[in-house]
């Protein structure tokens, strides 16, 4: 009886996490739709100077409930999720993915406990389930990344070719702002404007750099700055770059093509277990009860889900290639 009402009392906490949550992040995502205002301005031959010049606030908050931000401060690793957020593009603080993370971690604690009544299972289901908020937001960034190195060929061009017709750099920077789709679009959106308030080319650019951390954007933003000091062609420069960084691209996707079977073998191979599992526990669930209510058997699973998870890792070693 107890755990039935702990269980009761740690979902609605929960849910009201989640509530807060979205409550949170839709204030949070107002600097994004702020930022693709102004592009909206820009690119509107109506709009007043008056009416393009707004405020890029920084926000350095890792939460907004004040207690949690004064806790969160003190430790270090609140700001690399805090980076991680950033550069995966999802509107959030650092506080609300440490709060979704324990607070699905302990669901699952109580959920594995209160049915299947195993404390050492539950205490290995627990941060499994925790973790999958994080490993959520570093696959966003990691596609996030992926979109945007494929638009930074296109983008170079446009700059190229606004170069070669008489533009400024600023104004080629403003221009791929413009023109090209997010997430690039939003980026050089941001750099522009920081320019606009007082910041200088380079520092923009490198800011840039830091929060997308992207080898092909290092590469074209190290080309910009040592140019800006030694001087050069600039539109060459640019064009031999982009070409550099389509090459790259191309060489990228032939890379996936052949790996293909690989990531493919290794999915199979982790997922094959799993559904063997389910499926002897769905038609004889005595069977493999002995892995849940024995010690022995609470060793063997543990040991089998450590080896799975040694998998992945070294399957991913061996098909992710690094160009």
């Amino acid at each position: 009886m107890l755990y039935h009402i702990a269980f009761a009392v740690f979902s609605a906490a929960f849910l009201s996490a989640v509530a807060v949550y979205l409550v949170l992040s839709e204030k949070v995502g107002m600097r994004n739709r702020r930022v693709r205002r102004r592009l909206e301005f820009l690119a509107s031959e109506t709009a007043t100077e008056e009416e393009i010049v707004y405020p890029l606030l920084r926000d350095d908050k890792l939460s907004e409930i004040p207690a949690m931000n004064r806790l969160l401060s003190k430790f270090r690793f609140s700001q690399n999720l805090q980076r991680l957020l950033d550069q995966a593009g999802v509107p959030a603080k650092a506080g609300a993915l440490v709060l979704g993370m324990l607070s699905l971690g302990g669901l699952v604690f109580l959920l594995v406990e209160n049915f299947l009544n195993n404390l050492l299972f539950a205490f290995v289901a627990a941060p499994i389930a925790g973790s999958l908020p994080y490993i959520y937001v570093r696959r966003k960034r990691t596609k996030r990344r992926e979109e945007f190195e494929s638009l930074l060929p296109e983008a170079i061009e446009l700059m190229t070719n606004a170069l070669k017709s008489g533009f400024s750099l600023e104004s080629s920077l403003t221009m791929v702002a413009r023109e090209i789709p997010d997430p690039l679009g939003i980026e050089f959106a941001v750099a522009s404007e920081e320019q606009n308030l007082g910041v200088g080319l380079s520092e923009a650019l490198s800011n840039m750099e830091k929060r997308v951390q992207s080898e092909d954007l290092g590469l074209f933003v190290t080309a910009l700055l040592i140019q800006k000091k030694t001087g050069g062609n600039l539109a060459e420069i640019l064009e031999k770059i982009g070409n550099t960084i389509r090459e790259r691209f191309t060489l990228r996707r032939e890379v996936k093509i052949f790996t293909a079977h690989g990531r493919l073998s290794g999915f199979t191979l982790v997922l094959l277990p799993i559904l063997m599992a389910v499926i002897i526990f769905i038609l004889n669930p005595e069977y493999l009860k002995v892995l849940l209510t024995e010690r022995m058997g609470n060793y063997l699973l543990g040991a089998a889900v450590i080896m799975q998870i040694v998998g992945i890792w070294v399957i991913s070693r061996i098909v992710n290639i690094r160009i």
